[in-house]
This record gives C-alpha cells, structure tokens and sequence, in this order.
C-alpha cells in the first residue's frame, strides 16, 4: 500500500498538494480550532455562554445555506479562481477579526470563517480530488484529508501559543498574513504546474468512464431515493462528533475524565483520523466506496457505546478517541468518493455542495439539540444513547436497502 501511494504521490504532486494545504487552511474554519478563541470573544465583546452559542450557530447556520447555492459555482469556475476568491475571503475573516470592535464584527467574521474555512476551502479540496482522479480517486482523498488531521494536532498548539505571546486579536492578524504571504502564491505555483497533467487525468477519465449516467444534475440528485437515505448516514460523523465535543464539560464530568488527559487523547484522534484516511483511501480504489460505506459507522457506533459503560476509566477516552477518528478518517474517502460514483463527476460542485450545505446545518443543529437535552434532565448517557440507536439505525438501513440498490 505504502508503494502505491508513493507512486501516485511522485506523479501527481503539484496538485496533491494543492488539496493537502487547501484542507489544511479551512482548519481556520473549524470548531476545534476557533473554539480557542471563545472566551476571548466573549470577555472583549461581553458575550454569555448563551448570546455567544447564538452568534456561532446563527453564523454557521447562514454559512451552510449560502454554500448550497455558491458551492455548485465550482462546476462552471475555474478552480484556482474559486480558491484564490475564498482564500482572500477567509483572510478577510481573520482581518476583521484583528480589528473587530463591534458585536457585528465578530458575527461577519465568524461566518466569514465557517463559510469559506469550514465550508468552501473543505469543499474545494475533496472536490477537486473526486473530479480529477477515478482510478486513485481514494489515495487522492485519503491524502488530501490528511489536512484535517494534521490541523487537529499542530493548530491548537500554535493558537495558545500566538494567544499568550501576542494576544488573539495580533494571532488572526498572523493567520491573515499566512494566507496572503504563503497559501496564496504557493496554490498559484502548484495549480499551475498542475494544468498539463489535470488535462491528461481529464482525457483519461473521458476515455474510460464505463457507460451509465454519469451527469446526474442536482435536481435529478434530490429527487433520487437513494440521496435522501444516504444522507442521515454521511451526515451521522459530524453532526455526533461536534455534539460530544462542544459539550466536553458534560462529557468529562460524567465520565470523571482530567481536561489534561482528554487533550492528550485528542492527538490519538488525528494519528487514528490520518491512517484511517490512508488506509481507506486504498480501499475505496479496490472495493468502491459504494461496498465500504456499510461499514464505516461501526467504530463510531463502538466509541459511543463505550460512554454508556457502567465503569469509569480514562483509558476509555483514549478507545473512545481513537474509534472516533478511524470512522471520521473513512467517512472522506468514502462519502466523497460515493457521489461520483453514483452520480458522475460532471456536476459534481453542485452535488457535494449541497452535502456540504446539509453537513454544516447539522453541525450547527447539534451542539443546540444535545445541550437542549441536557438542560432538560437527559442524562448524559441517555443522551449518548440516543446518538448510538441513531448510528445504529443507520447501519440497519444501509444493509437492508442501500446495498441492493446499488448493484
């Protein structure tokens, strides 16, 4: 497997590359990686608990509406124009952030940050992999999302460590100046070293694409069945993940685990989050995403149902952890490559958009739902009961009906 990556990786470089940072950078738009600066922006805008989960949710919520219609954009734009504009938008974001003094500010900057980091940057990268490569379309995936990981575990680091030294405003003033300094004249470079290549990929992927309908347009897409039912299924990761997490004060009380531990764990999570992406990326080129998808939620379903334990360890967060990350490094390769597969790659910006779209409403409708339960006398692990009957549910539905129509 180790070879074979090697191989794809030598020939295709300029443009692994180009998805590998791009992923890497919409880390800026990401919960694990603002959520460093939440009590900043509520102690310097005078936010509560509740007022400032309001303007996060309110501004993703908008972010994942907007992506529906400006996503699909990235079929009829050429693709290093689409970057270069949500790049400078994202820089926008951290440059208001600097010299934010109102309360809208920070509501323009957040979604400016979860719209184009959280949204189009992650929409760019697997979008660009799932187009331009059938053959390797996993290891493609399965490398560029190795971005997400590699953020979890230098990002947060770098953010305390610019936050104590510089203060939060000067450390977005940074991360703007990163973007302008480094990503942008480097994608330049590496898309443009890319082109002669991209054509061949193109004109080979033409040549040997097997019959079928293979430009499904959005609208025949939503009114497929099969879209519908897949959805609650792609969806479950992100929308389960982001709960747990954004409530980690009621998830180390209840399992009575240290805050230095659980932090420790979490670098379990982008080393199991980052193989699992590799390893399943080789998968999907050799079985299809359509056979694998059946199995990904399993270790996600095993870590819920470790918190529903009647003992207490904190080897359990590491497991839980780890389980984690093997279901969210398989859901890239997987969800990203499935869509093409069943609905081709012509239309392919609109489709994912309207995932991504769907995708972000969850993680906004999460946090709100699972803190709604526990402020209503659900306990913890009632309510992570819930999340496990629901990832079961969605086990038992792709096996009885999803697999036989796919054959």
């Amino acid at each position: 497997m180790l070879k074979d990556y090697y191989q794809f990786a030598k020939q295709n470089y300029h443009f692994l590359s180009f998805g590998l940072l791009t992923a890497f950078f919409g880390n800026y738009g990401q919960t694990f990686f603002i959520a460093w600066f939440g009590q900043s922006f509520q102690t310097d805008f005078g936010l509560s608990n509740a007022s400032y989960g309001m303007v996060y949710s309110s501004a993703t919520l908008a972010s994942g509406f907007l992506i529906l219609y400006v996503g699909a954009l990235l079929d009829k734009t050429p693709l290093l124009k689409f970057t270069l504009l949500t790049a400078l938008g994202l820089a926008c974001a951290c440059i208001l952030l600097y010299f934010s003094g109102e309360i809208w500010h920070l509501v323009i900057a957040i979604f400016l940050l979860r719209f184009c980091g959280q949204g189009l940057m992650t929409h760019i990268a697997y979008t660009s992999m799932a187009r331009y490569y059938e053959a390797n379309r996993g290891k493609a995936i399965g490398i560029v999302g190795f971005g997400m990981p590699l953020g979890e575990a230098v990002m947060p680091a770098i953010a305390v460590s610019l936050i104590s030294t510089i203060g939060w405003r000067a450390t977005w003033l940074i991360l703007a100046l990163i973007l302008i300094v480094f990503y942008l004249p480097t994608i330049i470079y590496l898309v443009k070293k890319s082109h002669q290549r991209l054509q061949q990929i193109t004109a080979s992927n033409t040549q040997n694409s097997k019959g079928g309908n293979l430009s499904w347009t959005r609208k025949q897409v939503i009114q497929d069945y099969r879209f519908w039912l897949l959805i609650p299924i792609v969806m479950a990761p992100a929308f389960i993940i982001t709960g747990v997490f954004i409530h980690q004060k009621a998830l180390l009380l209840s399992q009575s685990w240290s805050p230095g531990w659980f932090a420790f764990c979490f670098v379990i999570y982008a080393i199991s989050h980052l193989k699992s992406s590799l390893i399943t990326g080789s998968l999907v080129d050799k079985y299809s995403g359509k056979t694998l998808i059946q199995f990904y939620l399993f270790p996600l379903l095993a870590g819920l149902l470790l918190l529903v334990l009647p003992f207490k360890a904190e080897m359990i967060a590491l497991l839980m952890m780890l389980l984690f990350g093997l279901t969210v490094g398989a859901s890239g390769p997987i969800v990203n490559s499935i869509w093409v597969e069943i609905y081709g790659h012509k239309h392919i910006g609109a489709i994912r958009s309207t995932v991504t779209s769907i995708m972000v409403i969850s993680t906004a409708i999460s946090p709100v739902l699972l803190g709604w339960l526990l402020d209503h006398n659900h306990s913890y692990t009632e309510v992570v009961s819930y999340l496990a009957g629901y990832v079961m549910s969605g086990i038992i539905l792709l096996r009885l009906l999803l697999t036989k129509s796919f054959k």
